[in-house]
């Protein structure tokens, strides 16, 4: 009969994504021991997946999938068999030294994505907003694709994909022209079908009005624009991005449209957009 030991325990990282770390508690590891060897089983409670970057030093034991290797785990995953550890000498002990394994929020393999997919404003129809800071720009844009839209406090913001809410912040209040503020961002992030996430960025204190786990649809109102965080002044701020195998912020070209019949590869500052539909 098999001697089976199962040890839970919940994993807690360091490795930081975003402006929030509350997805390091949301998942835990297994392991269950049997005459054999060991296996490792992971649960993943966060609606993004996770991704282990593979690197144990087992002793005595040999691992069904190799050191180096990217294994993803969906969203809301219970025991996922992460992988299997085999005795070598069934006479000798087993045991792990401290190895290399890295858990990332998010799938770090999914690099494709629907390059053609357009996306709408994220304002009220036969409303107008300036964009104050679009692609690479000189304040906080530098080598991103992101778009700033000049815009009051308490302006309708909407989605501008459908999706699923995978991380909200609500609460804070305080903003300031420093970098160190970004800590104090209040926003939104959506996943899209594509494995993109739509960051939206700045709402005001208690101004998001969806939740973790929602399903929106696009053009949904989904909060209120504020001045909080890192900002100069009321604005919304909104990129596209996903993340690579190095877990570097990727972001992406997103292409909008403007009217019925007019779609544009790039939102340009200083200039005002209307949303005609």
């Amino acid at each position: 009969m098999k001697n089976v030991i199962i040890i839970s325990l919940c994993l807690f990282f360091n490795i930081s994504f975003g402006q929030n770390d509350n997805w390091q508690t949301n998942y835990e590891q297994r392991w269950e021991h049997y005459d054999g060897g060991t296996k490792l089983f992971v649960s993943n409670n966060n609606f993004l997946p996770i991704t282990y970057k593979i690197g144990y030093k087992p002793v005595n034991l040999v691992q069904d999938v190799e050191n180096g290797s990217y294994i993803v785990i969906p969203g809301r995953t219970k025991d996922f068999l992460l992988l299997d550890f085999k005795k070598i000498d069934p006479k000798k002990k087993w045991k792990f030294n401290k190895g290399s394994t890295l858990v990332y929020l998010g799938d770090l393999t999914d690099t494709e994505y629907d390059e053609d997919y357009v996306y709408e404003l994220p304002f009220e129809k036969g409303t107008s907003f300036k964009v104050g800071q679009g692609y690479n720009g000189d304040i906080s844009h530098q080598d991103k694709y992101a778009i700033d839209f000049d815009m009051p406090i308490n302006t309708k913001v909407f989605a501008c994909r459908e999706g699923l809410v995978v991380e909200v912040v609500k609460k804070n209040s305080k903003h300031c022209a420093d970098f160190k503020c970004a800590d104090f961002n209040n926003y939104i992030k959506v996943l899209h079908s594509d494995g993109t996430i739509m960051q939206y960025l700045h709402f005001r204190k208690n101004g998001v009005r969806v939740k973790v786990g929602q399903k929106v649809v696009k053009g949904q109102h989904i909060g209120f624009s504020g001045n909080v965080g890192w900002s100069t002044g009321p604005h919304l701020h909104i990129d596209l991005y996903l993340t690579d195998k190095d877990n570097n912020y990727k972001t992406l070209k997103t292409k909008f449209k403007i009217d019925q019949n007019t779609i544009t590869e790039e939102l340009k500052k200083n200039v005002t957009y209307t949303k005609g539909y």
